[in-house]
C-alpha cells in the first residue's frame, strides 16, 4: 500500500505541475511548513518543499504566473516559455516523492513523471491558444481561475489520499491522450495564422493585384472530383486552400482541417477536398437555400456557407481578404443563378400554356363551324363530288 501511495503523489503532483508548476510547489510546500497534513515516512523527502527559501521563490513565481494567466496571448507566451520548465519540475517533484524507492523504480517514475507534466502542459497551451480566439478577457480570466482551483483541489486530493489520486490521475491523462490530435490541430491552425498575420506585407493588394481562384488543380484532386464527385476539371471555377472552423450538417467534416474548397459550374453544391486520417475524402457541401458571408477575425478571414442541411465556416488568413470576397462573389452568382433558374422554367411553362390556349379555342371553333355547313358545302368545298345513279 505504501507503494501505491508513493505512486499516487508522484504522479499527481507532476500532473498538477503541468498546469502551474509554482502552485503546486507553493501549496504542498504550505501544507508541509504548517503541518496541514502528517507526511507518512515514505514522504519525509517532501519536507524539502516547506523551506522558507523555497516557499518564497515559489510564492512570487506564482504571483507572476497568476497576473500572466490573466491577460490574452501574454497567457500563450508564459506557455510557450514553460514547454521545457513545467516537464523537468514534474520529474524533480515525482523523485521527492518516491523517496528511497529502488533506482529502476525512479528512473521508471521519472518518465511517467515527464510525460504526465508534459500532457497536462500542453492540453493547457492548447486550450489557452483557442480561448484566445475571443476579443474579450472574460474567458481568459474565467479558464486561470478554475485552473488555480483545480491545482489546489489536486494537491489536497494527492496528499490527504494518494491512492485515490493515482486512479483520478490516471484517468484524466488518458482522457487528455484520447483528445491531445484535436488540441494539436487546434494549436497548429492558430499558430499557422499568427504566423502569416505576422508576415502581411505593409501594403494592401490593390485592384490592379490579381486574385487567381484556382490555385490548387493538382493530380490527386482531379481524380478525387472526378471519381467521388462527377465533376470534370473543365467545370471546376474555384479551388482555394483554406481551413476548416466549426461545421455542422456535414458527416465526417471536422473543425481545423486542411483542404480545398471547391466551386463548379453546378450550382446546387460545392465541395471540400482534405486528408482525413489516412486517405484523401471529398465533403459535399449543399448550396439549397444557403446564404453566404464574410466574417472578420482577429487570425483569419472566415467564409461562412449557411444553409438549411448545413453550415460551414472556412478560414483564410488575414492576408487574403481580396480572394476571400472574390469566392464570395462567385458564390453569391451561383446561388442568384440557382434561384433565377427555376423561376424562368416557370414563367416559360406560363407563356407557352398561354399562348396554347388560344391555338385550341380557335382550333375547336373551327371544328364547330365545319359541323355546321351543309353537307352539299362540305362536299364542294372538300372536293368530292357525287354522281346520283340512275
Amino acid at each position: 500500500m505504501h507503494i501505491l501511495d508513493q505512486l499516487g503523489v508522484a504522479l499527481g503532483l507532476a500532473t498538477l505541475a503541468g498546469v502551474n508548476l509554482y502552485l503546486t510547489v507553493f501549496l504542498t510546500g504550505l501544507a508541509v511548513r504548517f503541518d496541514w497534513l502528517h507526511l507518512a515516512q515514505q514522504h519525509q523527502a517532501l519536507e524539502v518543499l516547506g523551506h522558507p527559501v523555497v516557499l518564497i521563490v515559489a510564492g512570487l513565481l506564482f504571483a507572476m504566473e497568476f497576473l500572466a494567466d490573466k491577460i490574452p496571448w501574454v497567457d500563450s507566451m508564459w506557455d510557450s516559455v514553460h514547454t521545457f520548465i513545467r516537464p523537468v519540475g514534474g520529474v524533480l517533484l515525482s523523485l521527492q516523492a518516491v523517496g528511497d524507492m529502488p533506482v529502476y523504480v525512479q528512473v521508471a517514475a521519472a518518465l511517467v513523471a515527464g510525460g504526465a507534466a508534459l500532457t497536462t502542459h500542453t492540453a493547457k497551451a492548447g486550450t489557452r491558444l483557442a480561448v484566445n480566439h475571443s476579443p474579450e478577457p472574460v474567458s481568459n480570466i474565467t479558464l486561470s481561475v478554475a485552473e488555480d482551483a483545480g491545482v489546489a483541489g489536486g494537491v489536497a486530493l494527492t496528499l490527504m489520499h494518494p491512492a485515490v489520486a493515482l486512479a483520478v490521475f490516471t484517468v484524466i491523462l488518458v482522457a487528455l491522450w484520447l483528445l491531445l490530435p484535436r488540441l494539436w490541430r487546434s494549436s497548429k491552425t492558430t499558430m499557422w495564422l499568427m504566423w502569416q498575420k505576422v508576415k502581411l506585407p505593409a501594403r494592401a493588394l490593390t485592384g490592379e493585384d490579381a486574385v487567381e481562384l484556382r490555385q490548387v488543380m493538382n493530380n490527386p484532386l482531379r481524380d478525387l472530383l472526378r471519381i467521388h464527385g462527377s465533376v470534370e476539371e473543365g467545370k471546376v471555377q474555384v479551388a482555394v486552400r483554406c481551413l476548416t472552423a466549426r461545421c455542422k450538417g456535414v458527416k465526417g467534416l471536422m473543425t481545423n482541417l486542411d483542404g480545398v474548397l471547391v466551386l463548379s459550374s453546378n450550382p446546387d453544391a460545392a465541395w471540400f477536398a482534405a486528408t482525413k486520417g489516412l486517405r484523401d475524402r471529398l465533403f459535399p457541401l449543399p448550396l439549397t437555400d444557403a446564404s453566404v458571408r464574410v466574417e472578420s477575425r482577429f487570425l483569419s478571414e472566415n467564409l461562412v456557407i449557411e444553409g438549411s442541411a448545413m453550415r460551414g465556416v472556412f478560414r483564410f488568413h488575414r492576408g487574403q481578404r481580396e480572394l476571400v470576397e472574390a469566392v464570395l462573389a462567385r458564390l453569391n452568382e451561383m446561388l442568384t443563378r440557382h434561384k433565377v433558374e427555376p423561376v424562368a422554367s416557370e414563367a416559360v411553362i406560363d407563356v407557352v400554356a398561354a399562348t396554347k390556349e388560344p391555338v385550341e379555342m380557335e382550333e375547336q371553333k373551327d371544328v364547330e363551324k365545319e359541323d355546321a355547313r351543309p353537307k352539299e358545302e362540305q362536299e364542294r368545298r372538300g372536293g368530292v363530288i357525287e354522281i346520283p345513279a340512275t
